[in-house]
This record gives structure tokens, C-alpha cells and sequence, in this order.
């Protein structure tokens, strides 16, 4: 290579890189090679590559400090350079102006062409800051896109589990969720909660007063149930006027006993808020039960909950269906 090409080389390499560095790794050594104005703030004088290290690790973005770090210790550079010619990074770098601009930094082995190992190497740092802020500005459009379809497929999965009607799951949602709060309750240790509640009456509510006192019903019986429930609680509804809640609970929790006293006293304070010509009650009967080694579905459960259901709606549904 003649003196005029290998001119036009150097220039090219020095109009690409902000610095360059020689560096021997053995004696940690380094000279300065070129080094442009905008960030002359990193050091004034250069006493070795350690020393440079400290001075630029000053000057490097807070939250890409551990990173560089990392890349500058030299166990961790010699054993890359050992096995491959170059290694980089990107990071910001705090310019004379005192703004950070990205940069990206590259150790590459000088003494063997195309060969990792030596001694020599060649500390680089190249601005990139127009391409990695392109880079990042549609990162960030493409994350929006992202989080707009999965808040989109959220809602649609949700409405596709949820009785419109009342707000609460469907049997769909029965199924799905049950899994998930059993599961739940082998993971954290926690008893099943289950409960089935019924509305009272809704067939005599529906033929004397119409069918808009029976919606009136289910809806005050469903706001209750969500009202009253142990926190955590899944509802469902799973007919006209049927409801399954379920939950992982502590063993020794008294949201249950609670609930009930919740549920009787919200429906008694709605009936005498609203001037109906009905009463609006329901019945309903509840289990805590520990959850079961391989346990795949509840259905035991709402079996027995629905037994102590029923010895309630004897006692307070006088128009219930035998």
C-alpha cells in the first residue's frame, strides 16, 4: 500500500472514531491515536488504561456504568480478546457540552490481523447517536404498538368470559379461572373457598312483576355477591340466577363468615332504599377446604356448597321450585 492510500485509510479511520486508543494490555500502556473535540472533557492527560478507564467511567451515562464496568475489567476483555478479535459496547457518553450521546465502543486485537489474541489492542469509540436514537424511537413505537394489542386482546378475552349482564364470568371464565386459583392454592399453601349462590324467587319475580324486576334482582344479588366476596374472589354465573364465587384463602381466614353477614345485611339496606313491591333475597352455602394433591377441577366442592345452598333456600325461599 502506497503512502498516499494509506493516508486516505488513516483519515477515514479518524473521521469514524471520536477516540482511538493503542493500548498494551502486558504493561497498561496506552496512547492517544486521535481524539476529537466534543469529548476531550474524559481526560487531559492519559496515564494508562486503567487510569483512562476511571476517567471515562465518569463520564459515562449513571445507567450504563455497571455495563462498561464489566466491559472494561481486563479478566473479562482478555478472556473475550483471547477467543475473538473484537468485542463492543454501546453506551452514553457525557460530551463537553455536558449532554450524553450514544457511542459505541469496540476493543479490537492489533497485533494479528483477523486472529484473536496479542497484546496490543485498539480502544475505539465511534458516535452512533442519530442511528441508536432512530433506533430507539421506533423500539418505542413498536412496544406501543405491542402493549395496544395486548390491552386490546385482554379486553376481548374478558368480554368473551364475561355474562354482560351482571359483570361477572361466564362459564368459560368457570374453567379458566378455576384452574388458575387452584393452582393457586398448591403454590401459596391456601384452602379453597367455594361458594354457590342463589337468587330468590326469580321465576315469581319474573310472572307477577315482569322480567325487568327479575334483571333488577340478579343485578342487586350480583352486586352484592362482588361486594361481600373474600378478596381475590372469582364470580361466576352460571344460569339465570346461579352464582359460583371461589378463591385461595388462608385456612384460618374469616372473610367467609364475613361475607355473610355482608351479603344479608346489603340486600336488607337495598330493599328498604328501594320502594318495590318485592323483596330481593338469595340463598347461599359455603366450604373451605384444603386443595388436593393433583386436584384438577372443584366440582366436589361446589357439591357440598350447593347442599348447604339448598338447606338455606328451604328456610327462606318460600317460592322456590321443588
Amino acid at each position: 500500500m502506497d503512502d498516499m492510500i494509506r493516508n486516505k485509510v488513516n483519515n477515514a479511520i479518524r473521521s469514524l472514531y471520536q477516540m482511538i486508543l493503542d493500548v498494551n494490555v502486558d504493561t497498561d500502556e496506552c496512547r492517544v491515536l486521535d481524539y476529537n473535540a466534543e469529548i476531550r472533557n474524559i481526560s487531559e492527560e492519559i496515564i494508562s488504561f486503567g487510569e483512562f478507564c476511571k476517567a471515562l467511567l465518569i463520564n459515562v451515562h449513571p445507567e450504563d456504568r455497571e455495563y462498561f464496568g464489566k466491559f472494561t475489567d481486563p479478566e473479562y476483555f482478555r478472556d473475550v480478546l483471547s477467543r475473538r478479535v473484537y468485542m463492543s459496547m454501546e453506551c452514553r457518553i457525557k460530551h463537553t457540552d455536558l449532554s450524553y450521546f450514544w457511542s459505541e465502543i469496540t476493543m479490537c486485537n492489533a497485533a494479528r490481523e483477523d486472529m484473536a489474541g496479542g497484546d496490543e489492542l485498539l480502544f475505539l469509540i465511534r458516535d452512533i447517536h442519530d442511528r441508536k436514537s432512530e433506533q430507539l424511537k421506533r423500539e418505542a413505537g413498536e412496544r406501543a404498538l405491542l402493549n395496544d394489542l395486548q390491552e386490546r386482546y385482554n379486553t376481548l378475552f374478558e368480554e368473551n368470559m364475561t355474562d354482560q349482564q351482571t359483570g361477572c364470568y361466564n362459564r368459560k371464565g368457570l374453567k379458566y379461572y378455576s384452574d388458575m386459583v387452584i393452582r393457586q392454592a398448591q403454590s401459596e399453601g391456601k384452602h379453597l373457598f367455594v361458594c354457590v349462590a342463589d337468587l330468590n324467587g326469580l321465576k315469581h319475580l319474573n310472572d307477577t312483576y315482569g322480567h325487568a324486576a327479575g334483571d333488577e334482582a340478579i343485578a342487586a344479588v350480583s352486586s352484592e355477591l362482588k361486594r361481600s366476596a373474600p378478596e381475590g374472589s372469582r364470580i361466576v354465573r352460571t344460569g339465570g340466577d346461579e352464582f359460583l364465587m371461589f378463591a385461595a384463602i388462608d385456612s384460618d381466614s374469616s372473610e367467609p363468615d364475613e361475607m355473610s353477614e355482608k351479603i344479608d345485611a346489603g340486600l336488607k339496606k337495598y330493599n328498604e332504599e328501594h320502594p318495590n313491591p318485592f323483596i330481593i333475597g338469595a340463598s347461599y352455602g359455603w366450604v373451605v377446604k384444603p386443595v388436593r394433591e393433583g386436584m384438577t377441577d372443584m366440582d366436589e366442592y361446589f357439591a357440598i356448597a350447593d347442599e348447604r345452598m339448598y338447606e338455606m333456600k328451604l328456610e327462606r325461599d318460600k317460592y322456590r321450585r321443588e
